[in-house]
């Protein structure tokens, strides 16, 4: 398809999902342009029509672009297995899967959130794991120790995923936990510091 053709398939299945075409969104989810097939599950997705069989294969996608936005449609869809994205080779995708989990509230992806937590090169990744494993802490699970050790060695990491761990140890009761929080407050990092002081209702300069 020419240039001009993959522009204007853009641009109806864009509108399929306005318009309540299921069928020219199915269309394009099968379309060899990339942008088409991710623009087709934002438009399944507005109809109400995107099953986890698309998601499943959308998560296979060749294209990471398209891969990412069905690990993000995922997040309403638990049944949706996105453990194996937490390893693709594109972060984004990665990061974005690691969100959706969160979402989800998949129990059975800790182990692996705690390895991304622990030792992703891309720090966006590693804060989405954090920001998930502080989601996974408000159920009742054999892995909440294993997560509090994760959310403390994050507090050595970047200002952004300090922030995160900071709000996912507020959901403990240990005395670890205060400890690292009570800590924070002198962070060097003032969104940090405001956090914990918002979190504890103290105030912080």
């Amino acid at each position: 398809m020419t240039g001009s053709g993959d522009r204007s398939q853009r641009i109806r299945t864009a509108l399929s999902g306005y318009q309540g075409d299921e069928q020219q969104a199915r269309n394009s989810f099968g379309s060899s342009d990339a942008s088409t097939r991710r623009l087709a599950i934002g438009a399944l997705e507005r109809l109400g029509c995107l099953e986890p069989s698309d998601l499943v294969t959308a998560l296979e996608d060749p294209d990471p672009s398209v891969r990412r936005r069905a690990a993000e449609a995922s997040a309403k869809v638990p049944e949706i297995d996105l453990r194996p994205l937490l390893a693709d080779p594109i972060s984004s995708v990665s990061e974005a899967a690691a969100f959706a989990i969160g979402e989800q509230m998949a129990v059975d992806s800790i182990e692996l959130l705690i390895e991304m937590a622990a030792g992703h090169e891309d720090p966006l990744c590693r804060e989405s794991a954090i920001a998930a494993l502080g989601a996974l802490t408000t159920l009742d699970h054999g892995d909440r120790d294993a997560i509090l050790q994760c959310l403390l060695s994050a507090m050595t990491d970047r200002p952004q995923i300090r922030r995160r761990a900071v709000l996912g140890l507020f959901q403990f009761d240990e005395a670890i936990a205060h400890e690292a929080l009570t800590s924070a407050l002198s962070d060097k990092d003032r969104q940090v510091r405001a956090a914990v002081g918002d979190l504890l209702g103290v105030p912080v300069d």
